[in-house]
């Protein structure tokens, strides 16, 4: 019987019998599984499912520094590009330790920052041959096929249908969004990233030859799905970045001037075409494209665009600080803006407003350069060779990962001008691992590794710390941060039923305990010390008799609030509420007064001003004009809306 092992002691795909090349496809699964379980997840946008999914690397960590130790290459070389990002996250620690006025929002994108250049790190210099390359690719592509049924079934069948999140209780899709193709994510936008992201690589498979024939054909199939999936999101941005992708993937395809030139244009006016007559005939097309030209709708963008350049200008070389972006935003005098803006739908601004010049400067330039040397390398790759005993020419094997990688790579560079790739994990690591597949393929290994039995101890020994290090430091801020969004959105829930007023008491004392628990995660969790605050407060409407002490206990959660971060208007806002509670109104009244003045164009704010005016028969005049700026700044606060019937009627 034939050995499956050859002489050099190679198994087929499987590669040489070493512990190094074993742990290299463990590596491999485990980086797969990062991409694939995040991208099932709502993209991993929550933190609870953040939680659960983080110890994925941790497991991460152990296997990259055992394979360092068990490799018996010699000599180990290392890559050298990932590095190049180190002194922007540098950068970040000390933008978000010591200048950032919301430190426990930016270390959350610190956790996010940490998790790519981990990813980065492992994917450049693991998955060191062919069968592990294409073996991650086929699991990071899978999950599409996942997220492509449910957005189908979103549009045809179930408006309301969403993928599972991991989560402990329930969530539901925003009604914002029923009847639009959501994928495996909570919102358009993002399954929209991701279908033109992934959508180059299956164009590029079926239009060159490389894959055998039946394989061309099905790329080609599940690149019609994609279009289609796309359409069904309903937006119209993502189809300026097709136009554009249907330009460029004929470039990366074939040699003939002829194709380069001819097909785009059928492409594109097919494109067009088709947008034309879904606008005609459906109603629903219809309605989307005069949503996404009202000021409300995707024309929305422009708004957030100007107030985020109009951040910058206020600290253009060192930003305004990391995960600050909300705070600032919503508390500017020059910017009014109806909601609350997370992020600036374009993720260069984000970088640009947080983190400033000199933070982008030091991302933007390792990205340019990479960009930069990967297409003069595949300029210089053969376009087609022949083998032996097969008829015709094929695309060799270096051109072709260059060019799905590279036309992925710049239509995740595209969508990050439109989207907010930064705060969806799954969507990071598919770009993260276009440029890993970039620089394996465009530059060589230049740092050497020690290899002697007393440095492979290192390694392994050095695996467990760092994983304990990671695992001690980021869970515990991830884990408040996800018990106090889960909190807060109970609190919202209790409120808005009155359950607080005249339902289960122990649901309400529930909540205060899920936010102090929060606090024993992250004492410096600000948002949690305002919601127990809140949560505290809200105790007074089951015991009138108690108001004093409850107000206290309301006065210290938000007073250490407002000794963390100072800045913060609805910080200073919750510290009235407490004050007003427990009777202290010269104390409330300049809480009060303090966070108009940090948060001039926030309607909570001025609601709650308003309501602390309004017992008053000579405040009723300024509680009025106090409410109706609220309605003005956000004409769906309808606890403002309530407020404002009170007045005018008593």
């Amino acid at each position: 019987m034939p050995s499956v092992i050859d002489k050099s002691g190679q198994l087929d795909y499987f590669g040489r019998l070493s512990w190094g090349n074993f742990f290299d496809w463990l590596i491999t699964f485990c980086l797969g599984a990062i991409i694939a379980l995040f991208t099932v997840s709502l993209g991993g946008v929550r933190a609870d499912t953040h939680v659960v999914l983080l110890p994925l690397f941790l497991i991460l960590i152990v296997l990259h520094c055992i394979w360092l130790a068990l490799d018996d290459e010699y000599p180990k070389r290392l890559s050298h590009v990932p590095l190049f990002f180190a002194p922007f996250m540098i950068w970040a620690v000390i933008n978000v330790e010591w200048i950032s006025p919301a430190p426990w929002l930016g270390r959350i994108e610190l956790i996010y920052g940490m998790e790519a250049f981990l990813f980065f790190w492992v994917a450049v210099n693991n998955v060191r041959t062919r069968a592990h390359l294409w073996s991650l690719i086929v699991i990071a592509m899978s999950p599409a096929a996942y997220a492509i049924f449910i957005g189908f079934y979103q549009f045809f069948q179930n408006p309301s249908k969403m993928a599972d999140s991991l989560a402990s209780h329930a969530i539901q899709l925003s009604p914002e969004f029923f009847g639009q193709a959501t994928g495996s994510f909570a919102d358009p936008n993002s399954f929209a990233v991701l279908l033109l992201v992934l959508l180059p690589a299956f164009l590029i498979a079926g239009g060159v030859p490389r894959l055998p024939m039946i394989l061309r054909v099905l790329c080609v199939y599940v690149s019609v799905m994609f279009i289609f999936a796309l359409a069904f999101t309903q937006l119209f941005w993502p189809l300026m970045v097709l136009s554009f992708l249907i330009l460029m993937v004929p470039s990366f395809c074939y040699r003939q001037r002829s194709k380069r030139l001819i097909l785009p244009f059928i492409g594109v006016t097919a494109l067009l075409s088709a947008v034309a007559l879904m606008v005609w005939m459906h109603p629903k097309f219809l309605r989307s494209f005069e949503n996404a030209l009202s000021p409300e709708g995707e024309s929305v963008r422009l708004a957030l665009w100007s107030g985020a350049i109009q951040l910058f200008q206020g600290a253009p070389f060192i930003g305004i600080g990391g995960g600050a972006f909300p705070i600032a935003f919503g508390q500017s005098a020059e910017i009014h803006f109806d909601a609350l803006a997370q992020s600036p739908h374009n993720d260069f601004l984000l970088v640009l407003t947080e983190y400033g010049a000199i933070g982008s400067l030091l991302l933007l330039t390792p990205i340019a350069w990479l960009v930069l040397v990967a297409f003069r390398r595949w300029r210089m790759e053969p376009d087609r060779v022949k083998l032996k005993g097969r008829k015709g020419s094929v695309m060799p094997p270096q051109k072709f990962f260059l060019s799905v990688a590279l036309s992925g790579f710049i239509i995740f560079l595209i969508c990050a001008c439109f989207s907010f790739i930064l705060y969806v994990p799954a969507l990071m690591f598919y770009g993260l691992l276009f440029a890993a597949i970039l620089v394996k393929s465009s530059t060589n290994r230049r740092i050497k590794t020690p290899s002697s039995g007393l440095m492979r101890t290192t390694y392994g020994f050095s695996g467990l710390f760092l994983a304990f290090l990671f695992f001690a430091h980021f869970m515990p801020r991830l884990q408040s941060h996800a018990l106090e969004l889960q909190m807060r959105q109970r609190l919202d829930h209790l409120t808005a039923e009155g359950i607080h007023i005249s339902g289960n008491k122990r649901l309400l004392k529930n909540v205060v305990y899920g936010f102090e628990d929060a606090l024993l995660l992250d004492s410096a969790n600000t948002d949690a010390l305002i919601g127990l605050s809140a949560a505290n407060c809200q105790r007074y409407f089951q015991n009138p008799s108690e108001y004093s002490e409850i107000g206290k206990t309301g006065v210290t959660a938000a007073l250490r609030a407002t000794q963390l971060s100072g800045g913060y208007g609805l910080a200073w806002a919750q510290l009235g509420i407490a004050h007003a509670m427990s009777g202290e109104h010269e104390l409330a009244k300049s809480a009060f007064e303090h966070a108009l003045e940090l948060a001039p164009n926030n309607s909570n704010v001025h609601y709650y001003w308003a309501a602390f005016l309004s017992p008053a028969p000579e405040m009723r005049d300024q509680a009025l004009a106090s409410v109706r700026r609220a309605l003005e700044l956000n004409p769906n606060n309808q606890a403002a809306r309530q407020l404002q019937q009170k007045l005018l009627i008593f």
